[in-house]
């Protein structure tokens, strides 16, 4: 199997901005969901995360990488992803 590639793969600045609107779509269609359908945090997060379970593995299988390292990769880039959150200004879901 091949090694999966490190996390974040986005080299080009329009890669960057293109992920960034992404990831602010993700989180704004969550909130909404959750203001508007009453489901808790705890479930958005827990469908957010087994949403991106299901990319990982499918990403992994296109591939050809090995699912445990590219899980690895993945939980890497997700503890330095909030380590920078934690430290930005705190802002509500809903």
């Amino acid at each position: 199997m091949k090694k999966p590639a490190s996390l974040p793969v986005l080299t080009a600045p329009r890669d960057a901005r293109a992920g960034a609107r992404l990831t602010e779509a993700f989180v704004q269609v969550a909130a909404e969901h959750v203001r508007e359908r009453g489901v808790s945090e705890r479930t958005m997060v827990a469908a957010l995360s087994s949403a991106l379970g299901c990319i990982c593995v499918a990403v992994a299988r296109t591939h050809g990488f090995d699912i445990a390292e590219f899980q690895a990769c993945v939980a890497a880039h997700f503890a330095h992803v909030v380590e920078a959150e934690s430290r930005r200004p705190v802002y509500a879901i809903h």
